[in-house]
C-alpha cells in the first residue's frame, strides 16, 4: 500500500468527524470529542519524521548513537558525512521498516581544523544557525563523551544555549535539552566493559551524569533530563554480530516523552520497542474509543456508522503500522474478520440496545450505544496489539477481545 493510500485510511474518517459531526454534538460533548480528534489528526493527519539537532563535538559518537536507535548500520549507508562543510538536515532511513529520523548534519563544534567542503558560514556555530532556518528540530540532543563531561564543558554549553535562543527568535519554539553521556563503556574499571555493569562502574557513570545535569541545569531551565548510554554495536552483512548497548531503551522510551505526537508512528517503527509500540497504540485506543463513545451517544442518524466503523479501522491500520507489518487491506480485513466483528450486526446492536433502554429506561438508549461503541472499539485496540505487535494468533487475539468485551461490560 502506498504513502497516499495509507493517509487515505486515516484521513477520511476524520474529515467527516470533524466537518459533519462535531458540529452538531452539544457542548459538553463537543468540546471532549473536539480534543480528541484533535490528538487522532496529530497523530494521523500530521505525522512526519522526528527532527534531532545532535549538538556535541565531533567524536561524541552521533553516528553510533544513530545506529543503535535504528538497530541497523543506516548512519554509515544512508549518508556522507566525512568532511561535511555546510550543515545540512540528513535522512536516515531504515529500508526494511520503511521509517526515517531526520538529524541535522553539522561542522562538529570546537573542530581543530576547517572541513574539507566549501562553507558559507565563518564557523561551526554559524553553520548550525544556518541550518535551522528553514527547520525546527524536536529536541536538541547534547552528546558528549563519559570521559569529557568536564573538559571544555562550558564552551559547549554556552555555545547550545546560544543555538537554543536563535530557535526560539526564529520559528516561536524551545525545543527541549537532552543531555546524553556517552561511551559510558569506556569509564573505569575499564576491564568491566560489558553490560551489566557492576558497582563501582554504576557510581562512576552516575558521577558523570550529575556532573553534566548540574552543569546544564545551572545554565538552563528547561533541561529535559540526562542519560547515559553505551550505543557499541558491531554489524556484518548489515546483521548484528556484536551488542554491547546499554541504556538505549531507555532513552527511547525518554525520547518519546519529549517528541511531538505527529512523529510517533515513525519513532515507534524507527526503534521497534514494543514497549514503545504499545504505548503509541494505547494513547490512539482511547483517544479512538472516547470518539467513537462520544459520537455513538449521540442522536445522529445512520450516517454516524461508517465514520465509526472509520474510525476503528483507521485505529487497526495505525497499529498494523507501527508495528512494522507489512499493511495492505488483506491483513486488515483478516484481522477483523479474525475478530468475528459483522458491521450489520454490529449496527443492529446498537439499533435494540437503543430501543429496549427507551421503553425500560426513557432517555438512556444513546448513553448505552455509545457505551457499546466504546467498548468494542477498545477491545478491538487491545486485539490489534496483540496480533501485530506481539505477533500472537488470530486466535489468541480474539479471545483478548472477548475478555476485554465481557470486562468491561461487567465494569
Amino acid at each position: 500500500m502506498n504513502e497516499d493510500n495509507k493517509k487515505q485510511l486515516f484521513q477520511e474518517p476524520i474529515r467527516l468527524m470533524r466537518s459533519k459531526l462535531v458540529p452538531k454534538l452539544p457542548g459538553s460533548v463537543r468540546k471532549q470529542v473536539e480534543s480528541e480528534v484533535e490528538r487522532l489528526e496529530d497523530i494521523f493527519l500530521d505525522a512526519r519524521s522526528p527532527r534531532f539537532a545532535i549538538v556535541g563535538r565531533r567524536g561524541s559518537g552521533k553516528s553510533t548513537f544513530i545506529n543503535s536507535i535504528f538497530q541497523a548500520p543506516v548512519a554509515e549507508i544512508g549518508s556522507v558525512k566525512a568532511q561535511t562543510g555546510e550543515g545540512q538536515w540528513l535522512a536516515y532511513k531504515n529500508e526494511d521498516k520503511d521509517a526515517d529520523m531526520e538529524i541535522l548534519d553539522t561542522r562538529g563544534l570546537g573542530e581543530g581544523s576547517a572541513p574539507a567542503e566549501a562553507s558559507t558560514e565563518i564557523d561551526a556555530l554559524e553553520e548550525v544557525k544556518s541550518s535551522m532556518k528553514d527547520k525546527c528540530p524536536d529536541a536538541f540532543l547534547f552528546l558528549i563523551k563519559a570521559k569529557e563531561v568536564d573538559s571544555r564543558i562550558n564552551e559547549d554549553i554556552a555555545q547550545l544555549m546560544e543555538l537554543k535562543n536563535f530557535v526560539q527568535k526564529h520559528h516561536n519554539y524551545l525545543p527541549p535539552v537532552i543531555g546524553i553521556v556517552t561511551q559510558v563503556d569506556e569509564l573505569d574499571p575499564v576491564y568491566n566493559a560489558e553490560p551489566p555493569y557492576k558497582k563501582k562502574k554504576l557510581k562512576n557513570i552516575d558521577e558523570a551524569v550529575e556532573h553534566l545535569s548540574t552543569k546544564l541545569t545551572n545554565k538552563m531551565t528547561d533541561v529535559a533530563g540526562v542519560l547515559p548510554v553505551c550505543s557499541y554495536m558491531v554489524f556484518e552483512d548489515e546483521e548484528i554480530v556484536y551488542d554491547r548497548r546499554w541504556n538505549t531503551e531507555e532513552v527511547v522510551h525518554f525520547l518519546l516523552e519529549h517528541l511531538p505526537g505527529s512523529t510517533w508512528m515513525q519513532w515507534a517503527k524507527i526503534t521497534q520497542a514494543k514497549e514503545i509500540q504499545r504505548k503509541i497504540a494505547l494513547t490512539v485506543g482511547k483517544s479512538a474509543s472516547a470518539v467513537c463513545g462520544g459520537l455513538g451517544a449521540q442522536p445522529i442518524p445512520i450516517a454516524d456508522l461508517p465514520v465509526i466503523t472509520g474510525i476503528q479501522i483507521s485505529m487497526i491500520t495505525s497499529i498494523a503500522y507501527i508495528s512494522g507489518r507489512e499493511l495492505n487491506r488483506k491483513s486488515i480485513a483478516e484481522f477483523i474478520g479474525a475478530m468475528g466483528v459483522n458491521i450489520g450486526a454490529a449496527y443492529a446492536f446498537r439499533q435494540v440496545a437503543r430501543s429496549l433502554s427507551k421503553v425500560a429506561f426513557p432517555g438512556a438508549g444513546h448513553l448505552i450505544s455509545g457505551t457499546v461503541a466504546s467498548i468494542a472499539t477498545w477491545s478491538l485496540c487491545k486485539a490489534a496489539i496483540s496480533y501485530f505487535i506481539d505477533k500472537e494468533s488470530s486466535q489468541e487475539a480474539r479471545a483478548i477481545f472477548e475478555k476485554e468485551t465481557h470486562r468491561l461490560k461487567e465494569e
